[in-house]
């Protein structure tokens, strides 16, 4: 009995999907133009959204200077949104605040292609164009709707990507150190700290500088050295002044007595 029953559920809901794409299908097809408007709006609300923007595509041109054009190409433009397509989204986010500049949706419109932007942004490790392209569309937003209730949820979002920029200039940088090209990481580890000076990595990065910068130093020609061992001191100090009770305070004293040998034989020898 319990079998029988599993079927007949299993036969009803087969049923009702086939009939469900048998009618989207006659619409598709034969259906005027407010049969499939009206269909699409219905497949909409079941959040079916490739029916939805099928069936939208073939008359929003004729719906476009009609009262009901503007609905229809939001919805439009939301059903593409939620298929998860946001390069092909912010397109038409876009396109309808051009074409429909005082909808009451046009706030929303340039917030959602934003977010399409920021959808498109990818992983910290890869190119970061569009995580670029992105801050730039959320901070078009925030000049426009300074006032917006959106605004905290755009400023946690440009946090996030920051941090993803910091995160990849702070991997790059010590790409540089654990590559031995340290000439390289004390620039990439300085210019980072100045442009994120608040940054969760700050400490690693100044430690880090330190130490490229005494590798630099003691692997330089006669003719460099002295320079760069005293960057190197400076290099100290600006860590020890920011983390005075730093785990790696033992290790930059190490590296400070070390340079200070250094100096102090290349003042006491001989010149030729």
């Amino acid at each position: 009995m319990k079998h029988i029953i599993i079927k007949s559920i299993v036969a009803i809901i087969l049923f009702v999907g086939v009939g469900s794409c048998s009618e989207y299908n006659k619409v598709l097809k034969h259906g005027t133009n407010e049969a499939k408007k009206d269909s699409a709006l219905v497949y909409y609300e079941q959040d079916k959204y490739l029916q939805t923007v099928t069936l939208l595509e073939d008359v929003i041109p004729y719906y476009k200077l009609t009262p009901s054009g503007e609905n229809l190409y939001y919805v439009y433009c939301m059903a593409n949104y939620k298929m998860g397509d946001y390069y092909l989204s912010g397109y038409y986010w876009k396109r309808f605040i051009n074409q429909y500049p005082t909808s009451k949706h046009v706030e929303e419109a340039t917030f959602h292609s934003a977010l399409c932007a920021v959808n498109n942004s990818p992983e910290y490790h890869l190119d970061q164009t569009e995580t670029l392209n992105a801050l730039d569309e959320l901070q078009i937003f925030i000049d426009i709707y300074p006032e917006s209730s959106r605004m905290d949820t755009c400023n946690q979002i440009m946090d996030r990507l920051n941090g993803k920029l910091e995160k990849k200039q702070y991997e790059n940088s010590k790409l540089y150190y654990k590559t031995e090209q340290y000439k390289a990481a004390v620039v990439a580890f300085e210019g980072t700290v100045e442009k994120y000076p608040n940054s969760i990595y700050k400490e690693e990065m100044l430690y880090l500088s330190v130490k490229s910068s005494y590798l630099l130093a003691i692997n330089s020609i006669e003719t460099k050295k002295l320079e760069r061992l005293k960057a190197t001191l400076k290099s100290y100090r600006t860590f020890v002044a920011a983390f005075p009770e730093s785990d790696w305070i033992t290790d930059v004293d190490d590296i400070k007595d070390k340079t200070e040998k250094e100096i102090k034989n290349i003042s006491d020898a001989p010149r030729g």
